[in-house]
């Protein structure tokens, strides 16, 4: 059905993402979750004899660990980019360098939330809803207030407090918002 409402998405690492209705997502951490099941498999695989059929029924078992893994990630990003498109008319998200912060020290938490397949996730069934989705600028998101202001947060810091317009509010929503703004 057609739908007037807009949202801004802010994702992020502490949650999947925060809406700027103030709706917050939680991470899944599938992989996080999965890590010690998929260790133990990992093992069994490096303990068994090259070429043996035992090396073989620990492979698969390693190969069915990590399709489990893939296939929750896939379910989870799937329901919520479907909840969001259909409740919403405007979709603004952030233009993210995902490959760049995937190389970095985050790069495990960034590959378990799964912020590329979400956003295009979000941009295919919005495009086959009929739905506007854009893209905004993500650079300064965090560190900018409504008001244009520059409020500069260390990545730690969580909540924004504005001196100019005396906006406070979690760091977050505040971000989603601007993103909306600026879409």
């Amino acid at each position: 059905p057609v739908s007037t409402e807009q949202v801004g998405i802010d994702v992020g690492l502490n949650s999947f993402a925060v809406l700027s209705n103030g709706t917050e997502i939680q991470n899944l951490r599938c992989y996080r979750n999965a890590e010690a099941r998929l260790r133990r498999c990992q093992r069994k695989v490096a303990r068994r004899k090259k070429g043996s059929n035992r090396r073989r029924k620990a492979v698969q078992l390693l190969q069915r660990a990590n399709v489990s893994v893939r296939n929750q990630r896939a379910d989870f990003v799937h329901k919520q980019s479907r909840k969001i498109v259909n409740q919403y008319g405007l979709i603004a998200v952030e233009d993210l360098n995902v490959k760049g912060l995937a190389a970095g020290m985050l790069a495990k938490s960034v590959h378990d939330a799964a912020w590329s397949m979400f956003l295009n996730f979000v941009a295919y069934k919005a495009a086959s809803a009929g739905r506007d989705f854009r893209k905004a600028d993500a650079r300064g998101t965090s560190q900018t207030c409504l008001c244009g202001a520059r409020v500069p947060k260390t990545l730690a810091d969580r909540w924004h407090a504005c001196p100019d317009c005396g906006l406070s509010g979690p760091r977050d929503h505040v971000s989603a918002r601007l993103v909306l703004q600026r879409a």
